[in-house]
């Protein structure tokens, strides 16, 4: 297995291993350590179903030039998207949602410019711009109703 062989593929370590340690030393305000497991597991299930569908179904784009899953297309999908989602849930508040869904939906467009920009991604029938309704949609929408389920008290004692 060669490591690095890919244009690009530095962006793709530099994000991962950021994305990561911001995670782990984030200050915890509307998470616990298990509500962030759970952030993870289900925000890189819902990234793999996507971008599985996205990516290889439809062929919309192609990560480090290929039609298979690289070391670093596996890090890039599991990690990232889902470090990106913990830090807004357990950061989110309500009275500032609009400012919230607007950040982190710049914050991703960004990155997923810079995947095109230093030739990880190879965008076939897509546009990076085409990202920006999808993002603020989760962002605005889904994780705020993600938390409120999240924190919701579902046994009454």
């Amino acid at each position: 297995m060669d490591f690095m062989k890919y244009e690009g593929e530095w962006y793709v370590w530099t994000i991962v291993l950021t994305s990561i340690l911001f995670v782990l030393i984030m200050p915890k305000k509307n998470l616990t350590w298990a509500g962030i497991f759970m952030t993870i597991f289900l925000s890189g299930g819902l990234t793999w179903i996507s971008d599985s569908i996205a990516g290889s179904v439809i062929d919309l784009f192609d990560l480090a030039k290929k039609q298979t899953t690289e070391l670093s297309d596996a890090f890039l999908i599991s990690f990232v998207p889902a470090s990106i989602a913990t830090s807004f849930v357990n950061f989110y508040k309500p009275q500032k949602k609009w400012m919230f869904a607007i950040s982190f939906t710049v914050l991703c467009t960004v990155l997923e410019t810079g995947l095109v920009l230093f030739g990880y991604m190879k965008n076939n029938d897509w546009r990076t711009w085409y990202g920006l309704p999808v993002y603020f949609i989760v962002f605005r929408f889904f994780f705020p109703w993600y938390l409120q389920l999240l924190t919701k008290k579902l046994v009454k004692y």
